[in-house]
């Protein structure tokens, strides 16, 4: 675990006149329904960056002609904060999510977002709101950072002036019960070429249609395969995917459709060298994933991601076939790396990698 030392930008605070975090019952409440007291705000014009300001959290004022809402241009990042069991506030890997940004930002002609005014704004706001923070064992807080276009025309061209914002909510112990899904034969989330590899908003909206018939249907998430042969599994959800098998674990390569999670690089970097296990980055296709079933070779299956750390999935349908996998209880190695990763993240256990901060 390390301190933050690097040297900051001043950032302004407007703080509210009084809390409300003695009215939220933070063990329990649900993902993104009560957010914190503040928020910070950075703005991009004239080609430089302010040093940004924290100010209560609430509206914005826009333009209704900005080119986020005509065209999508926003990308957005998604991390967390825990609570040390003495109590400071601790963040996990936050460069990796800062850098990740730049990439999404440069992927739709966007300024990134210097990384020290990402880092600065995300250390400030998280210090200044620490009492959202639920207890380690009871919760986190998520912080959700956004880079949008403001500019006032609704000409089709590359952003020239951009508002960063970053928001945070407690949520309460995400313990999700195992995911049932269906592989989605008739949408495709990511094509190569595409932005698959990115957090644009767009690609978010455009998975709620398959999304939704899924629910309809009875499962919790679709399965995602590859655009041009429909062959190979991709993510799930919003989650990578890992596949447990006999003698080794799989999970899809990163070939440009596939979002580089930094749970899903976390995970992979404790099986192989805190846990011994064999960890093939490579693609594997959905009748694969089946015939390994039938033999018996395939274990379980999960998925990583920033809100649930480890999900369980319980059954997969393809097509008018349905595996089920072995209940969590029975289970060995999905369970236990998401206990060692919850462990770091809350400083529970020594962190060699130094992924994470205390503030």
């Amino acid at each position: 675990m390390h301190s933050a030392h690097e040297v900051e930008a001043p950032i302004k605070v407007k703080r509210v006149a009084r809390s409300r975090v003695q009215e939220v019952d933070l063990a329990s409440v649900p993902f993104s329904s009560v957010f914190s007291d503040h928020m910070f705000v950075a703005d991009f014009e004239n080609g430089q960056w302010s040093n940004g300001e924290i100010q209560p959290y609430g509206p914005i004022s826009i333009s209704p002609s900005i080119s986020a809402l005509h065209y999508g241009v926003s990308v957005f990042e998604g991390m967390k904060a825990h609570r040390s069991r003495e109590g400071r506030p601790l963040l996990f890997r936050a460069q990796e999510n800062a850098r990740r940004l730049q990439r999404s930002a440069a992927r739709l002609a966007m300024p990134a977002v210097p990384e020290s005014l990402f880092l600065a704004g995300v250390r400030e706001l998280v210090r200044l709101d620490h009492a959202w923070i639920p207890d380690a064992d009871k919760g986190a807080m998520y912080i959700r950072p956004i880079l949008f276009s403001v500019d006032p025309s609704i000409r089709v061209k590359p952003a020239e002036s951009c508002r960063f914002l970053i928001l945070t909510f407690p949520f309460g112990a995400y313990f999700s019960a195992p995911l049932d899904v269906v592989v989605s034969e008739r949408y495709v989330r990511a094509f190569p070429g595409g932005t698959g590899d990115t957090k644009p908003a767009g690609n978010y909206a455009g998975a709620l249609l398959a999304d939704q018939e899924a629910r309809q249907e009875g499962f919790h998430a679709v399965m995602w395969l590859d655009g041009l042969e429909r062959r190979y599994v991709e993510e799930s959800g919003v989650m990578n995917m890992f596949f447990v098998f006999r003698d080794h674990i799989v999970t899809p390569k990163l070939t440009g459709t596939i979002l580089p999670g930094v749970t899903r690089d976390s995970v992979i970097t404790l099986l192989r060298n805190e846990m011994g296990f064999s960890v093939k980055e490579e693609p594997i296709s959905i009748d694969d994933v089946f015939k390994s079933y039938e033999r018996g070779d395939l274990l379980e299956c999960f998925g990583t991601g920033t809100a649930a750390t480890v999900s369980h999935v319980r059954r997969i349908r393809h097509k008018d076939k349905t595996l089920e996998l072995p209940p969590v209880e029975q289970r060995k190695i999905g369970p236990a790396v998401r206990e060692n990763l919850i462990a770091i993240m809350t400083g529970k256990v020594p962190d060699p990698r130094a992924w994470v901060e205390a503030l």
